[in-house]
């Protein structure tokens, strides 16, 4: 008959399109498979590139050009699968791509126009990439206001750009677009006005450098101050003397070949804010006329930093090293009253932890000269015995200069010179800084290698983050070390590199852990201060004591015992690799483009394209876009009713539609699979804790009326707008990835997860919703489910009964523990939010759970947040369903 034959082609025809299907699936799933195995590249690329950083290996710019080209090559890819796994629902994401792309290709062609900013901008929104436009002395003087314990003044700046169209207007800017002598203008003004209506009586310093990019060198080109006088409503501008000395020649010829002084002279204006603006343009032309000028370096550039006058009680300067009389170099300080630059006390410090005074040199001063703490020389101390004495400093506070100093000279990572200004508070105000260009003698071959060969060794290995050499004594911290606890200059010991720790790093001159990523985010914290750093030393804790004095060497990875002075003297004169260095500062910036990551919550509404600032940005985008792809993958793509599964039959009354994608299962489906089957690595795992038999209750959920009637419209609401509340339960597996959903009786829930041995693959994404008990029942439920994700590490958000969690970058066994817990957790809450009447059955069901299951997991089950009370409305019932306890629960199984 005719009927067999048509039913007969009609079952080869939905054979053939469920084929069809599974193949394009198969292939929206390469593209994530793809997005993963090109994220784990550009994280090695960046790990690599964070090395070199670090002074691991030795580059060139050829290698930065290939490394730049590579990267972007893999990063092109990414966003390209993400468009494909989407249906180019993510095109903007490419063309963030572009832009940044173009951006690293001008830094490395020397080409600032990527680097354009504002011509007049704060101070604190300077960064790193910034430094071709202002000099380097500026950017680290904008790096201290992020610095815990160092006060750097404030104020604005004027880009290379700005000061130049400030000086010559005639003459085009040499960096970036063109910059108007008009809009510089306006935009000073604006702030003259606005600090002059704050501080009417206050004085402007400008301060000019000249920058020297090819060298990676800063000059001093002056100082100047706006002095307003009141009576005459006029501003007068005074060239102030100098104390930066930076090493490009000896301070004699500073004094005897340098600029001559602008004489005192009064600025025409018709406000004290105008005469400010005539002010700073005269300096810039000052200052342009004071250029250093070269074969190599006909027209060098310049920047302004102009800051308000604050009341001081003494000033000076910190030269971080000078040629001592002994091996190891020393510190220098001067201090003088402010009005009387000749009186200068002089005072030479160790340069090492705890900056012992080695000698000082105190001016003489009037009888009736009043000191900084607002005594006299003579006065007589508390015990009567010793009189004040006429030093502008005292002792504590000249340790407390020195540890700010070398904490500068770390992150330049060379010697500086500053300068500084003590308030009527008692606190040291940094108003400028230089890098200290001049050599010191390093130790001979013969002294090196007498001193290395009775030096003893302590400990050694490890996973150098970032080589250096320091000395001091050890002091051992742990994640509950606080910051202000920890001796400034001392050396961090930890179990553990985690980022706890960060605020340590800010006060210690190196940190040695016995386990560490050498790509996490202490390590990044550590390239970035330039602080000697070792990852993963066996038994480093207990090898080394608190108050040992021990000499660290991380690019040798080894720690002597005792100061091993050579070693120190050498480490500190070794200045070949520095921000100084064209190819470091090259890097510098390109990393600046690369690794930070500044979009870090998928939740915000600033988790868009638009805001990806760094490649590292782009490829978190592109991973946190695809994992929620895949997560509502089985509603978005309706097809998937259609197509051939096999099924999982399961002893707990549940079975699951299984999709094979490759890898999933030991054989080819049929239509009936068993649990041996089952090849998927996370599923596996997953179904061994769905089956736990402590998982599991034998009393069923009381459902009553009244949790029927009030959960009717939500159901409802699902059922008509949810499509995924109407699928079966479905799992998509390969062997490396499970992508499982859920629908057990009203609730639903999926789980995509991606497990293998590269951390950089590895994630978990788990969403929950529903129930028919009441709100307040389910909302109980969901902050249970809460409180275990959090226990597990997972980065949780809830809503009512909707429980989100993601967990990422994690080791393998992190994963199996987790995916066995939720599995476990899935069934312990079948049915729970009927039973959950009030808040402490919350608190015992979750205690059950997580004796358990979470023993693992040590302290953080006992210490998790408790339970938030449910408001509700709900008369309580008079009995409520009994809760298992550890006593009642089957054995665990083996």
């Amino acid at each position: 008959m005719w009927w067999p034959k048509i039913r007969q082609k009609k079952r080869k025809t939905m054979a053939s399109q469920a084929k069809t299907d599974i193949w394009r699936i198969k292939a929206i799933f390469n593209n994530f498979r793809k997005i993963l195995q090109v994220n784990t590249v550009v994280f090695e690329s960046m790990a690599d590139l964070d090395r070199t950083l670090g002074g691991e290996y030795i580059f060139d710019r050829n290698y930065l050009e290939e490394t730049v080209r590579t990267i972007s090559s893999h990063v092109h890819h990414v966003t390209y699968s993400l468009n494909a796994l989407t249906g180019n629902a993510h095109i903007a994401i490419y063309d963030k791509y572009q832009e940044l792309r173009t951006i690293l290709d001008d830094i490395l062609v020397g080409n600032y126009q990527a680097l354009y900013c504002p011509p007049v901008l704060p101070l604190h929104a300077l960064s790193w990439e910034l430094e071709p436009l202002v000099g380097i002395n500026i950017i680290c003087l904008a790096e201290l206001q992020h610095h815990h314990g160092i006060k750097a003044a404030g104020g604005v700046v004027l880009t290379s750009g700005a000061a130049r169209a400030l000086a010559s207007p005639a003459e085009p800017s040499t960096a970036g677009p063109k910059i108007t002598r008009e809009a510089v203008e306006q935009n000073l003004i604006e702030f003259l006005k606005k600090n002059f209506a704050k501080y009417p009586q206050r004085n402007i310093i400008v301060s000019s450098s000249q920058i020297d990019e090819d060298m990676g060198e800063t000059r001093n080109l002056g100082e100047f101050e706006l002095s307003v006088c009141p009576e005459a409503n006029r501003v007068v501008l005074q060239d102030k003397p100098s104390e930066i000395f930076t090493g490009h020649e000896t301070r004699e010829q500073t004094v005897t070949t340098g600029p001559r002084p602008v004489q005192e002279t009064k600025i025409d204006g018709s406000t004290i804010p105008e005469q400010f603006l005539n002010g700073i343009r005269f300096i810039s032309k000052t200052a342009n006329a004071r250029l250093h000028r070269t074969e190599d370096s006909p027209d060098p550039a310049f920047a302004l930093f102009i800051r308000t006058a604050t009341p001081t009680t003494a000033c000076g300067t910190v030269t971080t090293r000078t040629p001592s009389v002994g091996v190891v170099p020393i510190l220098k300080i001067t201090a003088h009253p402010p009005e009387q630059p000749d009186i200068v006390d002089k005072y030479r410090l160790k340069r090492l932890f705890p900056f012992n005074i080695i000698s000082s040199d105190i001016a003489p001063k009037p009888a009736s000269c009043q000191l900084p703490d607002d005594q006299h020389a003579d006065t007589r101390l508390d015990n009567g015995r010793f009189m004040r004495g006429s030093s502008l400093i005292k002792p504590e506070a000249l340790k407390s200069l020195a540890e700010t100093a070398m904490t500068l000279e770390r992150i330049m990572s060379v010697p500086v010179t500053i300068q500084w200004e003590l308030g009527p508070d008692g606190e040291f105000v940094i108003t400028r800084l230089f890098p200290f260009l001049e050599k010191t003698e390093e130790p001979t071959a013969a002294e090196l290698s007498e001193e290395m060969d009775s030096a003893v060794i302590l400990a050694e290995g490890g996973q150098v983050v970032q080589s250096g050499v320091a000395a001091a004594p050890v002091v051992h911290v742990t994640e509950l070390t606080k910051p202000e606890d920890f001796p400034v200059g001392a050396i961090a010991v930890a179990p553990v590199a985690t980022p706890q720790l960060t605020p340590i790093l800010y006060r210690a001159s190196a940190i040695l852990t016995e386990q560490g990523n050498p790509v996490g985010h202490l390590a990044t914290v550590a390239r970035e201060l330039n602080l000697p750093a070792l990852f993963g030393i066996p038994g480093i804790v207990n090898d080394l004591a608190p108050g040992q004095e021990i000499t660290v060497d991380s690019g040798m990875r080894c720690v002597f015992q005792g100061i091993v002075k050579t070693l120190v003297q050498l480490g500190n004169s070794e200045t070949a690799f520095s921000p100084v260095d064209p190819e470091y500062r090259i890097l510098r910036r390109l990393l600046r483009f690369i690794t930070p990551l500044n979009l870090v919550d998928p939740e915000s509404p600033g988790f868009t394209p638009r805001h990806c600032r760094t490649y590292h940005d782009i490829i978190h985008y592109c991973h946190e876009a695809a994992v929620d792809e895949l997560a509502h993958f089985q509603e978005r793509r309706p097809e998937l009713r259609g197509l051939q599964t096999s099924r999982l039959r399961l002893p707990n009354t549940m079975d699951i539609n299984l999709l094979d994608i490759g890898g999933g299962l030991h054989s080819a489906a049929e239509d009936t699979t068993i649990i041996g089957d089952i090849h998927s690595k996370p599923f596996a795992i997953f179904i061994d804790g769905l089956l736990h038999p402590r998982a599991g209750t034998d009393s069923p959920g009381i459902l009553g009326v009244r949790d029927i009637f009030t959960s009717l419209p939500k159901t409802f609401t699902q059922i008509n707008s949810r499509a995924e509340l109407l699928t079966g339960n479905l799992a998509i597996i390969g062997h490396h990835y499970m992508n499982l959903s859920l629908r057990l009786g009203y609730h639903f829930s999926v789980i995509d997860a991606h497990l293998s041995t590269d951390r950089h693959r590895n994630y978990i994404y788990f969403r929950f919703i529903g129930g028919m008990a009441a709100e307040s029942k389910r909302a109980r439920r969901a902050q249970l489910i809460e409180r275990v994700l959090a226990t597990m590490d997972f980065k949780v958000e809830r809503t009512g009964d909707l429980v989100v969690g993601r967990m990422k970058f994690e080791q393998e066994d992190a994963l199996r523990s987790s995916l066995f817990v939720l599995g476990a957790l899935t069934t312990f809450t079948r049915q729970r939010d009927t039973i959950l009447d009030n808040d402490n059955q919350s608190e015992r069901l979750f205690a059950n759970f997580a004796d358990t299951f979470l023993l693992s997991y040590g302290e953080k089950s006992k210490l998790s947040a408790p339970f938030t009370p449910v408001s509700t409305s709900e008369k309580p019932k008079n009995q409520a369903q009994p809760v298992d306890s550890p006593s009642t629960v089957p054995g665990q199984r083996s």
